[in-house]
Order: C-alpha cells, then sequence, then structure tokens
C-alpha cells in the first residue's frame, strides 16, 4: 500500500460532489489511491447521502479525506465551490464520482502546471456505452487565440472531470456561476470566464481519465440550448456580427438535435434551418443531414 503524506496544505485539492453514488465512489477513490503524484487532498462533497457512500469514504480513511455534507438544491456548482473554499491546495482539481483517472493524471497534468499554463484538460475514455453508442472518445481539442472566440463559436471541448486549474484563476472569476438557468453548462461558463483573463490554457492529447456514461443524467434529459445560451451570452458583445450568428446557430444546432430526439419535429426544424442558414460549412451538412431524416420519418409516418 502506497504512504501518504497528510500536510497542513496540500498542492493539489481535488473536489468531488456526490450523491448516492456509493457503487462508483469506491472505483473512484481507488483511482486517486493508484496516482504516482502523491501530494493532494480529496474533498468530498455529499449531498446527504442515502445509500452506502460514508461507508465507502471510511475504507479510504487512509487516505488525506475531507468529508463534507451540503444541500445543494440540486446545483451541483454549489457543492463544487463548497468544496474550494475548503480546499488548502493552490491547484485545484475537479473529479465527478462516478468517474476515474489514469494513474499519471495528477503527475502529466501537474508538470503543465509548473511549465507555467493555468488551465489544463485532456480526453476522457467514455465507460459503461451501449452497443448502439458512437462515441467512445470525449475529445479535446487545441483552443486558438483568441480563446473566447473559439469557445463560443466552436464549442465546449474541456470535460469537468479533466481540469487542473490554478486557484486564484477560480478566485480572479469569483468561482463557478451557482445561477440555476445555467444548471449543466456551468463548467462552460467557468472556461469562458477564465479565457476572458488569461490565455494559457493547455489541451493534453491523451485519455488520462475515464468518463461514465450516464443516459439519465441531466444533460440528457434537458433541452441544453437554454442552458448553453445562458451560459454564453454574456460574452456576445466581445464578437464580431458574424461570430454572434456563428455561435448562436451552434446553439439553435443544440435545440434541434435535442427536438428531434424527442421526434418534436415542427420544433426541431424551425432551430435547424437557422442552425443552417448562419452555421458554419460542418453545422450546414449535420443540420441539412437532421432536416433530411425528418423528411424520411414524417413521409413513412404518413
Amino acid at each position: 500500500m502506497p504512504i501518504f503524506k497528510f500536510m497542513n496544505k496540500s498542492l493539489i485539492s481535488i473536489i468531488i460532489p456526490t450523491f448516492n453514488q456509493g457503487t462508483y465512489l469506491k472505483r473512484c477513490l481507488t483511482s486517486i489511491e493508484n496516482q504516482t503524484f502523491k501530494d493532494f487532498e480529496i474533498i468530498i462533497i455529499d449531498k446527504y447521502s442515502t445509500d452506502n457512500t460514508k461507508i465507502v469514504v471510511d475504507e479510504f480513511s487512509h487516505l488525506p479525506i475531507k468529508f463534507l455534507q451540503i444541500e445543494n438544491n440540486g446545483n451541483i456548482a454549489n457543492s463544487r465551490n463548497y468544496g474550494i473554499k475548503n480546499s488548502t491546495g493552490n491547484v485545484i482539481a475537479f473529479l465527478d464520482s462516478d468517474d476515474i483517472w489514469t494513474n499519471d493524471k495528477l503527475d502529466s497534468c501537474y508538470r503543465k502546471i509548473i511549465e507555467g499554463h493555468d488551465i489544463i484538460f485532456h480526453n476522457l475514455k467514455i465507460i459503461g456505452n451501449s452497443k448502439n453508442y458512437f462515441k467512445k472518445i470525449l475529445k479535446g481539442r487545441v483552443l486558438k487565440h483568441p480563446i473566447l472566440r473559439d469557445l463560443l463559436v466552436k464549442g465546449n471541448p474541456i470535460f469537468n472531470s479533466s481540469v487542473m486549474v490554478k486557484k486564484n484563476i477560480l478566485e480572479q472569476v469569483n468561482l463557478i456561476n451557482e445561477n440555476k438557468k445555467m444548471i449543466a453548462s456551468e463548467d462552460y461558463n467557468l472556461w469562458l470566464k477564465i479565457s476572458n483573463v488569461t490565455k494559457k490554457f493547455y489541451y493534453i492529447n491523451q485519455n488520462l481519465g475515464s468518463y461514465q456514461l450516464n443516459h439519465n443524467g441531466i444533460s440528457k434529459r434537458k433541452n441544453m440550448s437554454y442552458s448553453t445560451l445562458f451560459a454564453s451570452r454574456e460574452f456576445f458583445s466581445l464578437l464580431s456580427h458574424n461570430e454572434k450568428n456563428l455561435a448562436r446557430s451552434r446553439i439553435f444546432y443544440i435545440g434541434g438535435k435535442f427536438f428531434f430526439q424527442k421526434k418534436k419535429y415542427n420544433f426541431c426544424k424551425k432551430k435547424l434551418l437557422i442552425s443552417f442558414k448562419y452555421g458554419n460549412l460542418n453545422l450546414k451538412i449535420k443540420s441539412l443531414l437532421l432536416l433530411f431524416l425528418i423528411k424520411i420519418k414524417t413521409y413513412y409516418k404518413n
């Protein structure tokens, strides 16, 4: 068993919000236990779980864990901020309780922090996906300058459980926005805010962790175009007219895709026609494909 040093001030604070995820939490904590980089603290923010969460946490009492409980009213940003405020590290790493890291995750990301970067992110392998799910990797991308424009026009390539960021940067942008209208897109808003104060983003094109696919997750159940718009619209004034159209067309496509999955084709068509009109070539092709599929489905239905 590895020996862990309990320090008054750990270098990296790992923030893990959880609620009734005892089954996955053990796997999550084991992946932290196996890290080659050992100077960390783990802050678990539990929404008063009723399963075996506390029992699982107690099994890892040899690790430097702070177990906190809070009623977040369904707003995970509240839990993450509570964890950050109770952290002692000067670097924050986010990890969802059903996700895991490879053994070299912390070491690989912290090396980039040492090199002078402010926020690091990487790819995640998808686990628990069905045979019909075509993606196997949540893949990021190198962000082009200006980074704010890239994030607004091309969308969010940064996955929460891949992120390591300097704590002072989070404090500079007033942590994570807890507005309920932004739920499920609050992380996107955070990356946008950070890109407005630093250019030092670094993308590691490696799978340094795994993301647990959840078909019942909030991002699968709700129309993400609304929260995405709310998360990004405060920055639209920084874009040119053409860039605003590109950013908005991407959000309309998100709404169109949601209504397509719900088989609400009239709503879907309205959204897709706008994304086709103002989107880039890639978005035009994807919108046109869905419009073609709608035509086929409605033809055979009639």
